[in-house]
């Protein structure tokens, strides 16, 4: 399950979006037969993660309320940070308030208090990215200059590329 789940987000990261999409279900359905609650976890974690760098708003809702849920039950607090994260991301895609950015925060904040920083730049990139939609460009923009310091610090070079664009957006949104 582990390896069909990780090899969907490698399958995106590659350019394979439909083949991603299968071993993502693939890694679901695996899980759901097991009766282990940190297998699952992982497996709905990291599914909405794949929909989320497809872009789906409503997969990535239905994923992140799926992981909040199930890690609520279980006190699995870092895959709990995820969920939020990206429950936030998507309720802030939908067009809702500042409320969904600030969701997003207290999601990076469990999650750094779990002592991970693996996928941090990523993380950051969605807050950055989501202040930018919600009005707050300077707010996004010291989230990227934190971002890019990480991406030096530790070598997480994965969305370094899309940290630039976002920091161009920002940019012309800061005027």
């Amino acid at each position: 399950m582990f390896c069909r789940a990780d090899a969907a987000v490698a399958l995106w990261l590659r350019g394979y979006p439909d083949q991603a999409l299968r071993r993502s279900h693939e890694a679901l359905a695996l899980a759901r037969e097991l009766p282990q609650p940190f297998t699952l976890a992982f497996a709905v974690q990291w599914a909405a993660l794949l929909r989320q760098l497809r872009g789906e708003h409503q997969h990535t809702l239905e994923g992140a309320e799926a992981t909040i849920t199930l890690c609520k039950e279980q006190a699995f607090p870092y895959f709990l940070s995820w969920g939020t994260i990206l429950q936030g991301w998507a309720r802030t895609n939908r067009g809702e308030s500042k409320a969904a950015t600030d969701q997003i925060r207290q999601g990076v904040a469990l999650y750094r208090s779990t002592g991970s920083e693996a996928w941090l730049t990523y993380i950051l990139a969605l807050q950055a990215e989501a202040c930018g939609k919600v009005g707050q460009p300077e707010d996004g923009l010291a989230t990227i200059v934190e971002a890019l310091a990480l991406v030096e610090t530790n070598a997480e070079r994965l969305y370094e590329a899309e940290l630039y664009r976002i920091k161009g957006e920002l940019t012309l949104g800061a005027g």
